[in-house]
């Protein structure tokens, strides 16, 4: 594992503190923009209109996605469909942030990309629990190399974070092999 190769509790109580406020900060703010867009999206977008943002790019299509990402619950009986989702969910964040704390420490890089995956994976599970459905309301479409379904400002937070999770992982990664050469060439 690559945490096992890193300094034991070398940074103190006061860093890994400001990395938890980081951490809380970056989750609140996803969390915040993602229902503000949807709130403002929903109140003046009648569903399966679309508004074009960006011509060939970026639209909006407001859409209630009770299915879960890319509709792959759809089969699911509607009265444990949420039950799955969310327990799916809760159990994701909870996996994603501990092997994330362990492998890779207390790291302002790694507060801020979890922060992303948790505010907007709350989020969305927050819209699951109360409503039973997620609005969807970003379509991104680049000529015919590129059609996605709709998707939110969660679903972005989501997306950056865990792109800069990868790339936080790989450069401990690399870090730890080069330091692992290092000493050996010694």
């Amino acid at each position: 594992m690559v945490g096992e190769n890193f300094p034991k509790n070398r940074i103190g109580s006061k860093v890994i503190f400001s990395h938890l406020v980081v951490l809380c900060a970056m989750t609140i703010t996803a969390v915040i923009l993602d229902q503000v867009s949807k709130w403002v999206v929903s109140g003046w977008m009648p569903e399966g209109h679309s508004l074009t943002l960006l011509p060939g790019v970026l639209d909006l299509q407001l859409h209630h996605n009770p299915y879960g990402a890319f509709g792959l619950f759809a089969n699911f009986p509607p009265s444990i469909r949420p039950v799955v989702l969310i327990a799916l969910t809760v159990l994701a964040m909870l996996a994603i942030f501990t092997l994330s704390i362990r492998t890779l420490g207390w790291r302002l890089s790694s507060s801020v990309s979890l922060g992303l995956i948790l505010g907007g994976a709350f989020s969305n599970l927050a819209d699951r629990a109360i409503r039973g459905e997620v609005l969807d309301f970003l379509h991104l479409q680049i000529g015919d190399h590129l059609d996605t379904p709709t998707f939110n400002v969660a679903d972005v937070s989501i997306s950056i974070g865990s792109l800069m999770l990868v790339g936080v992982l790989l450069y401990s990664w690399i870090k730890q092999i080069k330091n692992r050469d290092s000493l050996e060439s010694q």
